[in-house]
């Protein structure tokens, strides 16, 4: 099977991410922004989650834990609408070569830094001292009313 693309950003659907099955063919899976998830073949629909089913089928396929559907529940309950995601860093963003605390992330963003993942390193204590470098992994939490904004500041200074 080949490497899967990235995921693309559907503005106002959500996020989809291109796949082949072992045969070749073409798969797509969307995560709306409403936590649904729908898997097509083609153009053909094959199923479609709720959120917290999504959410329990996905750990189990990271193969970190089997979560059942009715603990992803009660956890988006608690964490409310927080977004866990990351962006990658290339040469010429804005936050390449850049302290954290330079960068006044959480204050201009509303956004938190929780790790960068650089190359096969992870570093999980980030602090404002932390210099932030091109093709840097850079993984946040915000609400998803941040994102866009978080994302426009890191790469472009906007």
């Amino acid at each position: 099977m080949s490497t899967p693309d990235v995921p693309a950003r559907l503005p106002g659907i959500g996020t989809k991410l291109d796949l082949r099955d072992d045969d070749g063919r073409p798969l797509a899976v969307i995560r709306r922004l409403d936590g649904h998830v729908e898997l097509y073949q083609g153009d053909r629909p094959l199923v479609r989650l709720d959120e917290a089913n999504a959410d329990s089928l996905a750990a189990f396929l990271g193969g970190h834990v089997a979560v059942p559907a009715e603990l992803t529940e009660r956890m988006a309950g608690v964490l409310g609408g927080l977004a866990l995601d990351w962006v990658h860093l290339p040469a010429t963003a804005h936050a390449a070569g850049r302290s954290v605390g330079e960068l006044e992330v959480r204050r201009r963003t509303g956004v938190t830094i929780v790790a960068v993942l650089r190359g096969s390193v992870p570093i999980v204590d980030v602090g404002p001292d932390t210099v932030l470098r091109a093709g840097d992994e850079v993984v946040y939490t915000c609400r998803h009313q941040d994102d866009d904004s978080f994302r426009d500041y890191v790469l472009r200074g906007r």
